[in-house]
């Protein structure tokens, strides 16, 4: 997570609260939620390009959001958990490639 990134996410917390940026958090999930949905509508059409182009600002704006959720509830706890379940995720490849 970049340095100033941080400090950013810490001012809107502070300026805005937590419950707001939560809030824009879950408003932005569902915006890609959205465009994931139309992506399959708009697959092999004049609209695709357009249509992942949504995709790739949408992922954007949830990534950032993620992140300052991330830093506000406790990255180090998080990397910890993330690393146990992509690692019980292997476990499970291994198991469908026997």
């Amino acid at each position: 997570m970049k340095k100033e990134y941080v400090e950013l996410y810490d001012k809107f917390i502070e300026t805005r609260g937590i419950d707001s940026q939560i809030r824009m958090c879950i408003e932005e999930m569902s915006e890609l939620t959205k465009e994931l949905c139309k992506y399959y509508r708009s697959k092999g059409t004049d609209k695709e390009m357009e249509t992942i182009a949504h995709i790739k600002e949408e992922l954007a704006d949830v990534t950032n959001t993620i992140e300052q959720m991330t830093h506000y509830f406790g990255e180090e706890d998080i990397a910890k958990i993330r690393e146990y379940k992509m690692g019980r995720a292997r476990d499970e490849l291994k198991k469908d490639h026997k």
